[in-house]
């Protein structure tokens, strides 16, 4: 099976900035702009549709169940990772994420833990990673008037080339001025403990419920491309971004191409600059920046062809 590729799925938030549509050369629109693009997602809420081959068409969920060994291997329906796209013009809710217990027990979801490339950060921009407190009760004070974010947000500055980690259970926030790809699990339940005013929907009791006030984000600085603390190395150049039980994703420069036999397992390739081809032996798609393809489990080796960055995201079982 070839790489597959997908018409993404937009979400218009309020506080959605322009940075997908002008990336993707759509119309911008102040009032409905594009601040989240799912790019692979097989999750009944934001399903894509598969948009090249012989699958063209198909939502990926109902591709997996007639193709499952051929896409995704011998991992569970719900071990496939989630690329959505996020742009922020103003700051996201103060918010935090269910792990696998939690999901199921409070909404029958599955975990959502997730990861945070940052393609663009404006000067001085951060976000929340934690809470600067563990005392639950002035938490729920702040949470009665909204002020969470204000008092308790442990801001973390971020640039361009940084991979934040965001465990679930950990207070966190997108701020203002950030374009980021997440990388994630499966799940999508979303518990918003502040939204700053905006009189949207709070979920506290659930949120207070799955909170782990004891953790917090951590970085790792990977810079621009071709960008090496070390000095000079030869490209194609490999480096771990982020890893947990759910997820792995790789930072990987390229300056004409890279292969790899991935054994078996699907790899989702993600363009964050520059631009690519993803050609196994049964065919080939090309990505723009802000792109991603599935490389099938059953494709075999597979090479990424192009002067590019790329993100090579994958479970680890």
């Amino acid at each position: 099976m070839e790489p597959l590729k997908f018409s993404p799925t937009y979400v218009h938030p309020i506080w959605a900035g322009d940075a997908i549509a002008k990336a993707r050369g759509l119309p911008t629109d102040t009032e409905h702009n594009y601040g989240e693009a799912f790019d692979v997602s097989a999750h009944p809420d934001v399903c894509v549709t598969i948009a090249n081959g012989p699958l063209a068409g198909m939502h990926l969920d109902d591709a997996i169940s007639a193709h499952h060994d051929d896409i995704i291997g011998t991992l569970p329906d719900h071990d496939l990772i989630q690329i959505t796209f996020m742009d922020a013009r103003e700051t996201l809710s103060i918010q935090v994420h269910p792990n696998e217990e939690q999901a199921q027990r409070l909404d029958g979801d599955h975990e959502k833990t997730e990861s945070w490339y940052i393609l663009h950060a404006e000067p001085g921009a951060t976000l929340i990673g934690g809470s600067t407190t563990t005392d639950l009760d002035a938490l729920r004070a702040a949470a009665a008037d909204d002020s969470i974010g204000e008092r308790f947000g442990k801001r973390i500055a971020v640039s361009e080339g940084d991979f934040v980690f965001v465990p679930a259970g950990t207070m966190h926030a997108l701020g203002a001025g950030i374009f980021a790809v997440e990388v994630g699990s499966f799940g999508n339940r979303t518990y918003r403990m502040c939204d700053w005013g905006r009189g949207r929907e709070l979920h506290v009791d659930k949120a207070f419920e799955v909170v782990n006030t004891e953790s917090t984000a951590t970085v790792r600085h990977f810079g621009s491309y071709g960008h090496d603390e070390a000095g000079d190395a030869a490209l194609p150049r490999i480096r771990e971004g982020v890893r947990c039980g759910l997820f792995v994703s790789n930072v990987i420069d390229i300056d004409k191409d890279y292969e790899t036999e991935p054994g078996g397992v699907y790899h989702i390739i993600t363009c964050v600059q520059g631009s690519c081809t993803v050609e196994s032996p049964e065919g080939a798609v090309g990505l723009a920046c802000t792109e991603s393809a599935l490389v099938p489990a059953s494709a075999g080796r597979y090479t990424v062809r192009g002067t590019c960055r790329v993100l090579q995201s994958y479970h680890p079982r």
